[in-house]
């Protein structure tokens, strides 16, 4: 049995004997980005600590970026929008299919992001988009989308603190808040679909007729 088949049993098991509260994501995954939408912030995670954090663009009520647990299956550096002729260099993929992806994109100032919204995708800008897509590893990497854009309070949220963190206080520690039922499911339905990624697949010029990213 492959490793991937026997991991993913044992995490569905581990996952489907929790009790109705959460998913702790870090006792499956050592590496974990974790997006709040609300904050309009992001932070990648190792072992439960902090490595750095940044501030993001993701859609809005029209293109929405959706909320969920997404196992990390697929990266391209240098993959290209056809539909809105537009480059999504360092793509980690939330969703191969719709093309939707954590990429390299403008992100305006704390102030400023109300006026602005992606289509889906979520926009990270350099040095720390680089950072991030060499630090994810395809199927070893959790990423957790948390809430909704909050429009009333964009503006009144600070600039996120881009330090690294080698011992972060336990409050800080995003990821290990309750994850929705429907976003526990999300989760061991990626889990039992490991096993149909044998390697990570490099974008096609066939693979865009749904593309609906950036």
């Amino acid at each position: 049995m492959k490793r991937y088949t026997f991991f993913g049993i044992i995490l569905f098991s581990i996952i489907s004997a929790l009790p109705a509260g959460a998913v702790n994501v870090f006792k499956h995954y050592d590496k974990v980005i974790w997006i709040d939408q609300p904050r309009q912030s992001g932070a990648a995670y190792e072992k439960g600590q902090k490595l750095f954090s940044f501030s993001i663009l993701s859609g809005d009520d029209e293109t929405p970026t959706p909320p969920g647990a997404y196992v990390v299956k697929v990266k391209d550096a240098n993959y290209y929008s056809r539909k809105y002729q537009q480059p999504m260099s360092y793509s980690i993929f939330i969703d191969f299919k719709a093309k939707r992806a954590i990429h390299e994109g403008g992100v305006p100032d704390q102030g400023e992001k109300s006026k602005w919204a992606t289509h889906g995708c979520i926009h990270v800008e350099e040095p720390y988009i680089k950072r991030l897509f060499d630090w994810a590893e395809p199927r070893k990497t959790l990423i957790v989308i948390r809430g909704k854009r909050d429009w009333s309070s964009e503006e009144q949220v600070g600039e996120v603190d881009e330090g690294i963190q080698e011992t972060p206080e336990k409050e800080e520690i995003g990821p290990e808040e309750e994850i929705r039922p429907q976003d526990k499911n999300q989760l061991r339905e990626e889990n039992q679909q490991r096993e149909e990624i044998p390697q990570e697949k490099e974008s096609q010029p066939g693979d865009e007729d749904e593309d609906t990213g950036d």
